[in-house]
């Protein structure tokens, strides 16, 4: 294959709009399409030099595979290797091991498909992030040779059709899966590979070596630039994506490859200096900055400055000039490391390395000698942990019980409290991970059994029938976020099947939940969740203790937590209206932000789940057992207590301190720390 140098400097114009997102540098705000650009680099590149070895009968196997493994691995591992200290020093129980097994495996986008949302605020604390997209490219390293070879027997008009029906079949996966589980369509291969396949049409089709005229290419050229530069400047991490959003960058990158030959203006841009030097180290370079950034917030406390983050940006190109001048440039060289050394030593290394990892996610992470930083990530599991689905009295502390909690793991995590702020609580747990107490409507999620919103509907039914069935249940409190409703694509609606995500459904069918507990005699009660902003502010609590740091910056403003919850606030200030709602907001938010510690003790697990811990304390200092009681008796309006007085309106614990009686079938008298806000 003939060298195109102006290609190799298009990495350097594909991995700096990436440091700059990754900085946080918000005018650009689609600089992670960078990696789009990757991909159709090494779609031309791969497929330019494998297609010519197949056709000429020199393709080997090992030989690609060899090549594969002197370009990617040793930086990957270098890099991986010089995590593991600042892990083990900054990070907490299973935050590392197992990406660093993935990584490693190249399996990396399997577990952040799994874990998070590329777009949430815990992600500028993954240091392997990244290393998703170089197990996309592995991925397609280890199934497009074996489509280039069985197409060898055809015409290279063929072959070119066949790749282009591939990629088109690509393409149209991504306008279903986003529909379906929007992370799978951002992480796996499917729904990528049409990038590093049209990049590949390009190559087969030989139009990047075509005589065209010079001001046909300038102006295909300048058009693709123009392209990629819109789309690192418009893009924004809400949109779905890859989809059509993604088109602009990719067919602008396939331009400039197509057409923006050396003798070419954007040829002549692409290789003035500091982009040469840039595109020779643009992989080290894309390698490092993530661990730097994320280990940078890390001991930081994620409060990092501009100023800070372009003395970062420096440091990671001094880190990516030393690996590519000592570890890529070496490995690559023949005369000092033959095919069976190569081999060798990414064989033994990367087993080092993915060993490594498999102890430190088994032995319960990196900070499990740590016993006071393990126990601030107790979950709260309530009764029991083997509760979850479970609809029976031995999950209860009374055969006569007289509260009864129903909900998801929101309503689980309140259990802990309640039974702290009153011992002798006769309660039981009706708790289903992911399914609200929601009547006839269950989310669809991705992850789980396609029969399990079914499933959800079904539990529902069951917790109302053994609440008919045991009349000694005065009160029941009621918790969910809603947002595993809010905000999927769909969710199963009884009697109609799938239907588009709305919050008026969800109010509905939470008001029908409310409404068949008040006909058949019981007083519900409405818990809403913790003010969140989908930051993992447990951990971040944790290892703000860790480092000896403050962990205020692990709170939230209150304007960032009510856009973050704007759609669940919505809906239960309209239940408010009838029905009487908990909020812990103003007790855990003043002065304009939210608390993720009280009185010294770590409130939060995880996103928005209490800890072990947090529970009972809030549950105690708050008396969860009192106040949800005295509302589901006696509402939160300023009436209440009064004969006739509706039961409804907005609690906010331990504002005020009012004596009420909650006594009923034996329930403790009440003492309700409550203040009032009436529903509007």
């Amino acid at each position: 294959m003939h060298y195109r140098p102006e290609i190799d400097r298009l990495r350097a114009v594909a991995v700096i709009p990436v440091l700059l997102f990754h900085a946080g540098f918000g005018f650009i705000s689609g600089g992670f399409a960078g990696v789009d650009v990757f991909f159709v680099i090494s779609g031309f590149l791969i497929t330019a030099l494998i297609h010519q070895e197949i056709r000429s009968g020199a393709f080997s196997v090992i030989g690609f595979y060899e090549r594969r493994a002197r370009r990617i691995a040793p930086a990957l591992l270098f890099v991986c290797i010089a995590c593991i200290p600042f892990a083990l020093m900054w990070m907490l129980p299973k935050e590392f091991g197992k990406s660093l097994y993935a990584a490693n495996l190249f399996a990396a986008n399997f577990f952040f498909w799994d874990q998070t949302n590329y777009f949430t605020p815990d992600t500028g604390l993954m240091p392997l992030l990244h290393t998703w997209s170089l197990a996309v490219e592995e991925q397609f390293y280890v199934v497009f040779p074996l489509l280039l070879i069985s197409l060898r027997r055809f015409t290279e008009a063929t072959a070119l059709r066949a790749v282009v029906a591939v990629t088109i079949l690509s393409f149209g996966a991504t306008q279903l899966v986003v529909g379906i589980d929007p992370a799978a369509d951002f992480y796996l291969l499917p729904s990528r590979f049409w990038e590093l396949g049209l990049g590949a049409a390009v190559a087969l089709s030989g139009i990047a070596h075509r005589e065209l005229s010079r001001s046909l290419r300038e102006c295909f050229a300048c058009f693709g630039v123009f392209l990629i530069g819109a789309s690192y400047l418009s893009i924004t991490e809400a949109q779905h994506y890859p989809g059509w959003a993604t088109v602009p960058v990719v067919a602008g990158t396939a331009l400039v490859i197509a057409f923006g030959r050396r003798d070419t203006l954007i040829g002549k841009c692409l290789s003035v200096r500091p982009l040469v030097a840039i595109g020779l180290c643009s992989y080290s370079l894309y390698l490092w900055h993530q661990p730097v950034f994320a280990f940078a917030r890390m001991r930081m406390n994620d409060s990092l400055t501009p100023a800070g983050c372009l003395a970062l940006i420096s440091l990671c190109f001094g880190l990516a000039y030393l690996s590519w001048r000592y570890v890529e440039r070496p490995f690559r060289n023949r005369a000092r490391f033959s095919r069976t050394a190569i081999f060798a030593t990414v064989a033994s290394i990367g087993s080092i390395t993915v060993a490594a990892g498999l102890v430190l996610d088994g032995s319960d992470g990196l900070a499990g000698h740590n016993v006071e930083l393990a126990r601030l990530a107790k979950p709260s599991v309530g009764l029991s942990k083997d509760c979850n689905a479970v609809i029976d009295l031995k999950c209860s502390t009374s055969s006569q019980p007289v509260i009864a909690v129903w909900g998801d793991s929101f309503a689980r995590h309140l259990v802990d409290g309640i039974l702290a702020s009153e011992p002798e609580a006769r309660l039981v747990q009706l708790t289903n991970n992911n399914c609200g107490p929601l009547t006839g409507l269950a989310p669809i999620l991705p992850r789980l059994d396609p029969a399990w919103p079914q499933k959800c509907i079904g539990h529902n039914k069951e917790v109302q029938r053994f609440l008919l069935a045991h009349r000694s249940i005065r009160y029941v409190v009621l918790s969910s976020p809603l947002n595993q409703y809010l905000a999927e694509k769909t969710m199963l609606l009884e009697g109609r099947g799938a239907v588009q995500s709305d919050a008026r459904i969800v109010a509905d069918s939470f008001r029908a939940s409310l409404a068949w507990l008040r006909s058949n005699g019981f007083r519900p009660v409405v818990i809403a969740p913790p003010p969140q902003d989908g930051r993992d502010s447990g951990l971040c609590v944790a290892r703000a203790r860790l480092l000896g740091a403050s962990a205020e910056g692990c709170g939230a403003s209150f304007e960032t937590v009510r856009m973050h919850d704007r759609d669940v606030l919505t809906v239960l200030a309209g239940i408010a209206r009838d029905y009487p709602v908990v909020s812990f907001n103003g007790y855990l938010c003043d002065d304009g932000r939210c608390r993720t510690e009280d009185k010294g003790v770590a409130i939060f697990e995880d996103h928005g789940h209490f800890s072990d811990e947090g529970s009972r304390h809030l549950g105690t200092t708050l008396e969860f057992y009192q106040v949800f009681a005295s509302a589901a008796e006696y509402g939160c309006t300023a009436e209440r207590g009064r004969l006739g007085a509706p039961i409804r309106g907005i609690c906010n614990p331990a504002e005020d301190t009012i004596m009420v009686s909650a006594s009923a079938n034996d329930v403790f008298p009440a003492r309700s720390r409550t203040g009032v806000e009436r529903a509007q």
